[in-house]
């Protein structure tokens, strides 16, 4: 088992723990060595991630910044930083005030159409602080923690109806509504709402709307991509 703490970059007893959380029965050796299989280590991995120590940063700041280096246009909340880097909002918090003391990591206000004008706290990574350029490659072999799949949703969220400005959001069904949904998306080029389409549409709403041939070549391409990319 420490081996496995090793190659994840964790500690034995979260090792320990996630083991009994996941529910593995493992193999007890004399002398009480444990024996993981490939099959149990690769849950494991999914569950914990794979992040190798930085010096300077714990692991909870290693996989905050990991998270915010993966996310260029920032992430809107220390709740997002958290449900992106596979932590407790509790520990994402606090990790988020720390490098940002440190210069980091910079918290901006910004107005954005979120179904209605709000002013909302950005979190990013601050990519011109000195110890950037060395951190940049050790982040990059960081591999957080894998979310569980929600459940797809039925319909909007608030953040997006703006972009159905012609339509009644509370009578669009995604089930039903999916590929003009997906219409939509593409031809508003709203990035955040197609990174929301990405995990909510299934390729067959994708398919349908990359036969729309109200949308560009370019807007169908991305269509077809999303499509292949889609579960069901």
């Amino acid at each position: 088992m420490s081996e496995a703490a090793r190659r994840l970059g964790a500690n034995l007893p979260r090792v320990q723990r996630a083991i009994v959380r996941l529910g593995l029965v493992v193999k007890r050796h004399p002398g009480g060595r444990v024996r993981l299989t490939a099959r149990q280590f690769a849950r494991l991995r999914r569950e914990l991630g794979v992040v190798p120590p930085v010096d300077g940063l714990s692991r909870v700041e290693t996989q905050v910044l990991a998270a915010l280096a993966r996310a260029p246009r920032g992430l809107a909340s220390a709740r997002a930083v958290a449900r992106r880097a596979g932590l407790s909002p509790t520990a994402a918090s606090v990790a988020v005030r720390s490098l940002a003391g440190r210069g980091l990591v910079r918290q901006e206000r910004e107005w954005v159409a979120a179904g209605r004008a709000r002013e909302l706290q950005f979190v990013r990574a601050n990519l011109a602080a000195p110890e950037w350029a060395t951190l940049a490659p050790r982040l990059a072999a960081v591999r957080l923690p894998i979310a569980r799949e929600p459940r797809r949703p039925r319909r909007l969220p608030a953040r997006l109806r703006h972009l159905f400005w012609n339509a009644d959001p509370n009578r669009l069904d995604l089930r039903r509504h999916g590929g003009y949904v997906a219409e939509r998306l593409l031809s508003s080029h709203d990035l955040d709402g197609i990174a929301w389409g990405s995990r909510a549409l299934g390729a067959r709403d994708w398919e349908q709307a990359a036969r729309n041939r109200g949308l560009s070549a370019g807007e169908r391409a991305l269509a077809r991509n999303l499509a292949r990319g889609a579960r069901g």
